[in-house]
């Protein structure tokens, strides 16, 4: 799998995926040098990043299959975000969105955040994107607890990082058990987290509204799954408890090496998240 970075934000969690045989890792970003780099000329306004864009559609023809593009909407550089989507669109795209804390931005930063954040889930709804991942730091940092300012937004992304592997892992292996069904074809807006199996605790990175499938993926230790006889009762009282009229929950369960049980999770919704306050109580499919 590809993974490309741009911009600060998304260069450094493209890093931590490094640490993983399994991606090829594509840096976007002003000044940069190296291999897998890709240098833009420093620009002044967001505008001028989209309409200055350079082209890099010869260099990104050895970028070929799923490929999963992170960045945060505040920096002016994501103004390039949608030509650099355009020259990789002959591969299957995933976004992963990092939501800054908004509060801490400028009107400036605000306006651009806003822009990039609804553009995108519109073309993950459409069906130009394979989906899109919002992810908020002030929730991830909220479900880790206090964090010191050294590493602070390390710790951050390897959370990320390390989640979204996981769930990958999981999609491409067989569970011992389970009762996945596929999420609605518009359902392309998303968010994961992980959930304290021992707690029944649900931990997310994004405050997704009006979900419409909730799928969690445990991780069960061999002699778990072959000696806890009341495992598959609490996981499936679980499920069934969070089963809801709109909201379709599924499950798997998978063998791992590890000897503590975990479980990550993930949400699908086909409503844009800024739209949600223009509802009200209407039911959208």
């Amino acid at each position: 799998m590809n993974v490309v970075g741009l911009g600060s934000v998304g260069c450094a969690v493209a890093d931590c995926f490094s640490k993983f045989p399994q991606y090829s890792i594509y840096k976007i970003d002003t000044g940069l040098k190296g291999t897998n780099c890709f240098h833009v000329p420093r620009r002044k306004t967001h505008e001028e990043y989209e309409e200055k864009c350079p082209s890099f559609k010869a260099k990104f023809k050895k970028i070929e299959g799923p490929t999963v593009f992170i960045l945060s909407g505040a920096g002016m550089i994501a103004g390039a975000c949608l030509r650099l989507l355009e020259q990789l669109s002959h591969n299957p795209v995933t976004v992963l969105y990092i939501q800054p804390d908004i509060a801490l931005l400028g009107e400036t930063q605000t306006i651009q955040e806003r822009i990039v954040y609804n553009v995108l889930q519109e073309y993950a709804r459409s069906g130009m994107l394979e989906r899109i991942y919002l992810m908020s730091n002030s929730k991830i940092q909220e479900g880790i607890g206090d964090l010191p300012i050294r590493g602070y937004y390390d710790t951050i992304n390897q959370a990320i990082v390390n989640t979204f592997h996981m769930l990958n892992v999981f999609g491409h292996s067989a569970p011992v058990l389970g009762t996945f069904t596929e999420p609605a074809p518009i359902s392309r807006i998303s968010t994961m987290g992980v959930l304290d199996v021992e707690k029944n605790e649900e931990k997310w990175f994004f405050d997704l509204q009006i979900p419409r499938d909730v799928v969690y993926y445990y991780g069960i230790s061999k002699e778990e799954l072959e000696t806890d006889g009341k495992l598959f009762k609490n996981i499936t009282d679980f499920v069934k408890s969070n089963i809801d009229d709109n909201i379709n929950v599924s499950y798997g369960v998978y063998e791992t090496g590890y000897e503590q049980k975990y479980c990550y999770c993930v949400k699908h919704s086909s409503v844009v998240q800024s739209y949600i306050e223009l509802l009200g109580d209407q039911d959208i499919g």
